[in-house]
C-alpha cells in the first residue's frame, strides 16, 4: 500500500433480403434493443430528475440522482503529478441516470447495519501510530485510532465489509444498492470538470482534509462528512478525508477498459480500486484521476466507502 509520505509504495452492411431468416431476427432484436435503451433512459430521466434527493429508509444514506452523460476518463499528460496508470484517456458514456451517496457512509449508518446483522468486522485494523504502519489488534471501525462521532465517515472496513453493507441495504429497501464502478466514481467526482479537482487545479486552502490541505483535521483525524463544499452534482468529500472502495479489480492501465460505465472485472481481483485520497495523503493524490488499490480483506483507518443505487422506471 501507498499512504503518502508514510508508505513506500484501463458494421457490417447487408442488402435487403440477402440475410437468412435467423439474421433478420437478430437484426430486429438489436434494433429493438437500441430503441428500448433511450426509451428507458427517458422514463428514468422523467421520474428521477438530476439533483433529486432520495432516502429509502430511516438511517439509510442520503442519495442524489446524477444524470446520464459522457466524459473523458483519466488524466492528460500535462497534468501535474500524473501517473501512467491514469491513462490512456478514454471516453466513457453513462447511459442511464443513477443515484449516489451525497456523503461517504458514516459510522452511524454503518453501526445500524452491524446492529441489525451482527456482521463480523474483525479485531484489527491498519493504523499509523508511533511513526509506523501496523495491523493493530483492538483497532476497528468503532475505535480507529482517532476520535470520531457518528457523523464521521466509517473507516476500518474492508471491501468485503462494504459489499456486505450494500447487500443489506438492498435487502432492507428492495432497491439496487451497490458500490460505484471506478468510471462512475470519476464521473461523479468530476461533475463536469476537467481540472485536477472539481474546483480547479490547485488544492487551495480548507477545501478538503489531507496532508497540506489547510484544514483543522489535516493529518490528524477524519472530518465530519460534509464539512467542505459540495461539487456540481451535490456530492461532498470526493477529494480527501478517506479513500473510497469501488467495485473494480485493479488494472495498471485503462487499455481495453469498459466504455459504458460498468465495473472492470479484469485484472487482479484480489486487489480492488480505491479513489479520492485521505487525510494523510498529499494534495496530488486527491486529484480526480488518481487511482490506487488495496487487498480486498484489508481494513485501514484511511479507507471507507460511498454507495450507489441503480434506478428503475
Amino acid at each position: 500500500m501507498i499512504w503518502s509520505r508514510v508508505w513506500a509504495a484501463f458494421v457490417a452492411l447487408a442488402l435487403a433480403g440477402a440475410l437468412p431468416a435467423w439474421a433478420d431476427y437478430a437484426d430486429a432484436s438489436e434494433t429493438r434493443s437500441l430503441r428500448e435503451k433511450p426509451e428507458k433512459s427517458e422514463r428514468l430521466a422523467d421520474k428521477y430528475r438530476p439533483g433529486t434527493k432520495l432516502r429509502d429508509c430511516e438511517g439509510c444514506p442520503e442519495m442524489v440522482v446524477v444524470p446520464a452523460g459522457s466524459f473523458m476518463m483519466g488524466s492528460p499528460e500535462s497534468e501535474e503529478r500524473r501517473n501512467e496508470d491514469e491513462g490512456p484517456v478514454h471516453r466513457v458514456t453513462i447511459a442511464q441516470p443513477f443515484a449516489v451517496g451525497v456523503k461517504e457512509v458514516t459510522r452511524g449508518e454503518y453501526g445500524r447495519f452491524i446492529e441489525a446483522t451482527g456482521h463480523s468486522t474483525g479485531d484489527s485494523c491498519w493504523t499509523y501510530e508511533g511513526e509506523q504502519w501496523e495491523d493493530r489488534s483492538g483497532r476497528d471501525w468503532r475505535g480507529p485510532g482517532f476520535r470520531q462521532t457518528d457523523e464521521h465517515p466509517v473507516v476500518c472496513v474492508s471491501w468485503g465489509d462494504a459489499q456486505a453493507y450494500v447487500k443489506w441495504l438492498s435487502e432492507k429497501t428492495g432497491k439496487g444498492y451497490r458500490l460505484l464502478s471506478e468510471s462512475e466514481w470519476e464521473y461523479v467526482a468530476r461533475a463536469g470538470s476537467r481540472t485536477a479537482h472539481h474546483w480547479g487545479d490547485d488544492i487551495g486552502r480548507n477545501r478538503a482534509n489531507c496532508y497540506g490541505c489547510g484544514s483543522r483535521w489535516d493529518d490528524k483525524s477524519t472530518a465530519p462528512v460534509g464539512s467542505f463544499g459540495s461539487n456540481g452534482f451535490g456530492l461532498y468529500d470526493v477529494h480527501g478525508n478517506v479513500w473510497e472502495w469501488v467495485e473494480d479489480c485493479w488494472d495498471g492501465s485503462y487499455a481495453g477498459a469498459p466504455a459504458d460505465g460498468s465495473a472492470w472485472e479484469r485484472g487482479d481481483c484480489s486487489d480492488r480500486v480505491l479513489r479520492g485520497g485521505s487525510l494523510f495523503n498529499e494534495p496530488w493524490s486527491l486529484r480526480s484521476a488518481f487511482r490506487y488499490w488495496d487487498f480486498v480483506g484489508n481494513r485501514n483507518n484511511l479507507v471507507g466507502f460511498r454507495v450507489a443505487r441503480t434506478l428503475t422506471p
